[in-house]
C-alpha cells in the first residue's frame, strides 16, 4: 500500500494539471541556474525533434474517409503518425494552460513534427543522427544539473510532467524575455525562489544529520 502522504501528493498534482503557475513553478524550480537554463534552451528542442523523428517511424495511424477532402489534404500535409499526433496533443494541453501562448507556438511545434517526419522519410541515416542527438543532448542536461544547478532533474520526481512541460519551459523563457505577462513572471519567480530556499534548507538539514 502506498504511503498516505504520497497519495495526497499525487492527488494534489493531478488536481493542478491545468494550473499554469503551478506547473511552471514545478519545472522552473529545478532549472534556475543561468548556465543550466542555457543548456536546456538549446537541448530541449533537440531532444523533442529527435524524439519526433523516432515517433514518425510508425507511419500514418489514421486514414481519412475518401469523401472528407479537407481531412485528406490535412493528412497529406501532416501525416498522422505517432509524432504528429503526440505533438498535436501537446499543443492542445498548452492551449488549455495558456490560450495565447499555446496558439502562438502551435505552428512552431507542429512544424517541428512535420520537419522530423520529412527528415525521417528522406534520410537513410535518420535513426543514427536522432540517436546521437539524444545522447549528446541528454548528457549535456545531466551535466547542467550536476555541475551547475546542483539539483536533480525534474524527471526524477515526475517523468511524464517533465517531458510534457520541458518544451513549454523553453517557450516561456523566450516569451518572458520578450515581455510577455510580466505579472505572471514576477509571481513565478517568487514561487521558484521560495521552492529553492525550501530545497536548500531541507538538504542542509539532511547533510547535518549525516554528520
Amino acid at each position: 500500500m502506498a504511503p498516505q502522504h504520497s497519495r495526497l501528493e499525487d492527488g494534489k498534482q493531478s488536481s493542478r494539471i491545468f494550473d499554469l503557475k503551478y506547473q511552471l513553478t514545478q519545472y522552473a524550480s529545478h532549472h534556475n541556474n543561468p548556465v543550466n537554463i542555457g543548456i536546456h534552451l538549446t537541448c530541449i528542442p533537440l531532444i523533442l525533434w529527435s524524439a519526433l523523428v523516432f515517433a514518425s517511424k510508425t507511419g500514418p495511424l489514421l486514414q481519412a474517409p475518401a469523401s472528407a477532402k479537407f481531412l485528406t489534404g490535412l493528412f497529406q500535409s501532416f501525416p498522422p503518425n505517432a509524432g504528429i499526433l503526440t505533438m498535436f496533443a501537446y499543443c492542445l494541453y498548452y492551449i488549455k494552460l495558456d490560450k495565447v501562448a499555446g496558439l502562438l507556438t502551435m505552428p512552431l511545434f507542429m512544424g517541428l513534427a512535420k520537419h522530423a517526419t520529412a527528415f525521417n522519410n528522406t534520410r537513410t541515416d535518420a535513426t543514427k543522427i536522432a540517436t546521437l542527438v539524444q545522447i549528446v543532448a541528454w548528457g549535456a542536461q545531466f551535466i547542467g544539473h550536476g555541475v551547475y544547478e546542483k539539483r536533480a532533474p525534474k524527471l526524477v520526481d515526475n517523468l511524464l510532467q517533465a517531458l510534457v512541460l520541458a518544451p513549454y519551459f523553453v517557450v516561456y523563457e523566450v516569451l518572458f524575455t520578450l515581455g510577455y505577462r510580466p505579472k505572471l513572471k514576477a509571481e513565478l519567480y517568487k514561487l521558484v525562489d521560495a521552492d529553492i530556499r525550501e530545497f536548500k534548507a531541507k538538504k542542509a538539514l539532511e547533510d547535518k544529520k549525516k554528520h
